[in-house]
């Protein structure tokens, strides 16, 4: 089996392209919003690695009230219990993973860089399920 340490010292360009997929992305969104979509995105496409790793940053960049409540919502699947920003945030980050079309946010509280954002931070976290996922990490 490949190691992670291995992974990221044969192939250190994987690291630094994915890792540039959400620099300027993290810039536009709170970190708890960051973290809240990798945590979501990792729960659909079933990587527990990072589950544990951004379920661990959100704990780290929230109240614990709010922690609770998001952890409530991804744990019911009711994005209805999370405030409208972060819904429609998880919402299009669900419809990119899915390779949907996004069709309905014409009324969503995200600009255009925020939304820019959530797409770059989806394709990120989807792309490092991936990885983990392939070598069993």
């Amino acid at each position: 089996m490949i190691s992670q340490p291995h992974l990221l010292t044969q192939y250190p360009y994987i690291h630094k392209a994915l890792g540039g997929l959400s620099v300027q992305a993290e810039q536009c969104l709170a970190g708890s919003t960051v973290h809240l979509i990798m945590l979501y995105i990792s729960q659909l496409n079933g990587c527990k690695y990072c589950q544990i790793m951004h379920e661990d940053a959100l704990k780290d960049t929230t109240s614990h009230e709010q922690f609770m409540r998001f952890r409530a919502a991804l744990a019911e699947s009711n994005l209805a219990l999370l405030p409208e920003f972060e819904a429609s945030a998880l919402r299009l980050a669900k419809q990119v993973t899915e390779i949907k079309p996004v069709t309905e946010f014409d009324n969503t509280p995200l600009d255009e860089k925020q939304y820019l954002a959530v797409i770059a931070i989806t394709l990120q976290i989807n792309s490092w399920n991936r990885i983990a996922i392939g070598l069993n990490f």
